[in-house]
């Protein structure tokens, strides 16, 4: 297994390993409070597209809806990405669906796993259904032109969790054998991955990369919950039944009643 002090896991040295124009420039830190945060900053004070924080630990990583991210240092990935599409979005969807683009990169990205690696709409990554990774897209925009940074963690060498993760998250150290990649050398390939996904995206929208997400998408077919995960008492089952031209989820409520058309409300699989 990779040592957490070996170089190819030092993020200070992403640019050694780097082979695509994401990642340049590079901004690493010991601890933020988050690499969203950070972002945002540099994206405001002139930081290009492609530009990437980094950091070892997070002291309020964050997820959808404001949620906590569990950020202990040295295992993980705490990465955010500037995104500055260079025009404005020709197309009714807009860039609402970046998340998935997002995450058909850092999908393609990863290395072989034991299992499967699914993308759980809109913003998770599971194994086994287990949480490995999630996606936090946050914009601003300059008169009709979004300028985005688009955030991920990754868990990579954990291999315990605190309660009540424990149930609920994993990690590539727990899902794959032999050598766990660095984190510096694993995140080189993923910005190559995201790369190839997320420029298509900017200029095709969701149909650029729609068939590269549909066979991995794990709720296709599937009865889930919709509604707020905090409140599962409301939330209203349903079939999850295939994704719009903008990304959109369309489902059926197994209680009848028409169709639905989900664009940002929490969905999980039903028990």
């Amino acid at each position: 297994m990779a040592s957490h002090a070996s170089e190819d896991d030092d993020l200070r040295r992403l640019g050694t390993f780097l082979r695509g124009c994401y990642g340049r420039p590079h901004e690493h830190h010991a601890e933020l409070s988050s690499t969203n945060d950070r972002a945002l900053e540099w994206m405001r004070a002139g930081a290009p597209h492609g530009a990437v924080v980094t950091a070892d630990a997070q002291r309020a990583g964050r997820g959808r809806r404001g949620r906590t991210w569990h950020s202990p240092p040295g295992e993980s990935l705490y990465v955010s990405l500037v995104v500055r599409p260079d025009r404005p979005p020709d197309r009714p969807d807009g860039f609402g669906a970046l998340g998935l683009a997002v995450g058909v990169g850092l999908h393609e990205g990863l290395p072989r796993l034991r299992a499967p690696v699914w993308l759980k709409w809109p913003n998770d990554l599971t194994v086994e259904g287990r949480k490995l990774g999630g996606i936090l897209c946050e914009a601003r925009w300059i008169g009709n032109v979004p300028e985005v940074v688009v955030g991920f963690g990754l868990n990579v060498h954990g291999r315990t969790f605190p309660e009540p993760l424990r149930a609920l998250a994993t990690s590539i150290a727990l899902c794959r054998d032999g050598e766990v990649p660095g984190r510096a050398v694993l995140l080189a390939e993923l910005l190559v991955a995201l790369e190839g996904a997320i420029e298509p995206f900017l200029r095709e929208g969701f149909a650029a990369v729609a068939e590269r997400y549909l066979p991995s998408c794990e709720v296709l077919g599937r009865v889930v919950e919709v509604g707020d995960r905090e409140a599962p008492d409301r939330a209203r089952r349903a079939v999850a039944e295939r994704l719009d031209q903008d990304g959109a989820l369309w489902v059926r409520p197994v209680d009848g009643g028409p169709p639905l058309r989900v664009e940002s409300s929490d969905v999980w699989i039903a028990p």
